[in-house]
């Protein structure tokens, strides 16, 4: 099944800063390796693409192949994007995102958006709103674990604290990526131990 994974990344102070929720960027690295997971046995009708909320960046990377070349050009949009303010606003991301949706409509579409959700936008039950509303399933993955309340039901969420074993917003972005695989699932961690896929 041709598939679309959207990864929407909040760079704002509250994520990045020396408290934040993840101050070392920890999650792109975490993020390349659920995407490198996937390449390895990907398929040029599997995408991926990477945008910001501070979008339009020199770090967006528009619909790729989920191969190993197309790897390369999505690991130069995993990062944090550089001369931007780091804004908490979700709609300008969001409407790429769903663009981006509208653009491919033979893909299954998935937004995984990697957020603390303590959003600045002027009406911020708008912004949650046309969220539920993207034309595909939408993950959010709640970094900080803040916030999971008052999302849509229609919203999978996973929630991800700073004391959280290394690996877990990988295996976030991967439980993504392989969602519309067949056979594809995330096996549950025991402990630290390694995940592994079925």
């Amino acid at each position: 099944m041709p598939t679309l994974l959207i990864a929407l990344s909040d760079d704002s102070g509250s994520i990045t800063g020396a408290s934040g929720t993840d101050p070392l960027s920890q999650r792109y690295r975490e993020m390349r390796a659920a995407f490198k997971a996937v390449a390895r046995r990907g398929s040029r009708r599997e995408l991926g693409a990477v945008l910001h909320f501070d979008t339009p960046t020199g770090a967006d990377v528009w619909p790729t192949p989920l191969t190993r070349f197309g790897l390369r050009r999505l690991h130069r949009g995993l990062r944090l994007p550089r001369g931007v303010a780091g804004t908490s606003e979700l709609l300008p991301g969001l409407g790429q995102a769903i663009a981006l949706a509208q653009a491919h409509p033979g893909h299954e579409a998935t937004l995984a958006v990697l957020s603390d959700f303590m959003l600045l936008d002027a009406d911020t039950q708008q912004a949650l709103d046309e969220l539920a509303r993207f034309p595909g399933d939408v993950h959010a993955i709640v970094l900080g674990g803040l916030m999971i309340g008052s999302l849509d039901e229609r919203i999978v969420t996973s929630s991800v604290m700073r004391d959280d074993p290394p690996g877990a917003v990988g295996r976030a972005v991967f439980a993504s990526l392989v969602q519309h695989r067949p056979g594809s699932s995330v096996v549950p961690l025991t402990g630290l131990q390694e995940e592994h896929a079925t």
